[in-house]
């Protein structure tokens, strides 16, 4: 008995030592990486565990915009890490079915979540004032009596990715995030939108053809357009003609001032090396919303600071349960295993 008490004794502390750095960050990956997947997977682990989140919704001034937010909370306690989640540019705003998805897995495995619906993003245009905006939601997160003392990072999709990364550069409170994840996205404006008006790619040195989406071609260059002063709307407009890479990101980086100050405010490649979280990127390799050919840029990019680019086949571009295909359950779950490993890692930075 006396040897028993030892061992079990031992256990309880090395359980206890394990757990903050390796075992609670563990457990809350597991979690939602089963819940986001369980389409994937056949059955909802996490929902087997887990109570249901609390879910509320309210009305926040955000930079003195008036703003639909919807918020996640675990069905237990009252102390939790934070996400701040940024939708890409759907119409559907706080009612799109992958981010209230995410919203919940991220409560399930503790997590407060908040979905600001931007209306910026959702009417699919650019906004001088967007990254203030994206400031303040952050700055109200982590005023929320829950998150006190803890942590809070933020996660971006698609063009509402690159809009947090530009806030992560620019702006004081989202400077101050302990993380930022991104999914798809795009690091310089001018790039993005030469690919998308050309049908190419700039990768290792070499312009590589490349096929963007029907939607992102019919919504893009007209967003680019009207986002510019009236008196250069002529010259974004012949930009967004061209059919050759070059001689597209040649005529937008020709552009008047006036429209080269929207671009940048637009563009994390301006303030790259402020950006002082942690950034973990997750780009799929055949994205047709944002050519992948971005995330490689930016991973080469200089700049201090942890970054990490994942390129995983069960995620396609805002659609995190997508693209398992037909590739049998070896290939699932050694996707699975890789999406696990960075997900603890990103849970390692929350507390």
């Amino acid at each position: 008995m006396p040897r028993l008490r030892l061992i079990l004794l031992a256990l309880v502390i090395v359980v206890g030592l394990l757990w903050r750095p390796f075992l609670q960050p563990a457990g809350q990956g597991a979690l939602l990486i089963f819940d986001l997947f369980a389409p994937v997977i056949g059955t909802n682990l996490t929902a087997l565990v887990t109570p249901a989140p609390r879910v509320e919704e309210t009305r926040e001034a955000l930079d003195g915009v008036e703003t639909r937010v919807t918020w996640w909370r675990p069905g237990w306690g009252d102390s939790h890490a934070a996400v701040m989640m940024v939708n890409g540019a759907t119409s559907q705003g706080n009612d799109n079915p992958a981010t209230r998805q995410l919203g919940v897995a991220l409560a399930r495995a503790g997590f407060l979540a908040m979905l600001p619906e931007f209306a910026f993003l959702k009417d699919g245009r650019f906004d001088v004032a967007a990254t203030r905006q994206l400031d303040a939601a952050f700055a109200r997160l982590r005023g929320r009596a829950e998150n006190a003392g803890r942590s809070a990072g933020a996660f971006g999709a698609s063009v509402g990715g690159a809009a947090l990364l530009a806030g992560a550069g620019a702006e004081p409170t989202l400077r101050g995030a302990d993380y930022v994840v991104v999914l798809g996205g795009y690091y310089d404006f001018d790039t993005y939108l030469a690919s998308v008006v050309s049908w190419s790619q700039l990768r290792d040195g070499h312009v590589v053809a490349w096929k963007p989406s029907l939607e992102v071609r019919e919504r893009l260059p007209p967003a680019a357009i009207a986002a510019a002063p009236a008196s250069d709307r002529e010259s974004v407009r012949a930009a967004t003609v061209a059919t050759s890479y070059d001689v597209a990101l040649a005529r937008i980086r020709a552009l008047p001032s006036g429209t080269r100050a929207v671009f940048d405010a637009h563009s994390p490649e301006t303030v790259w090396a402020k950006i002082a979280p942690p950034i973990f990127w997750l780009h799929d390799p055949n994205d047709e919303f944002e050519p992948v050919a971005e995330a490689e840029v930016a991973r080469a990019a200089a700049r201090e600071g942890r970054f990490a680019l994942i390129v995983p086949g069960l995620v396609q571009h805002a659609e995190v349960t997508a693209g398992a295909g037909a590739r049998g359950p070896l290939y699932i779950a050694g996707e699975l295993a890789t999406l696990l490993g960075t997900v603890v890692e990103i849970m390692r930075l929350a507390r």
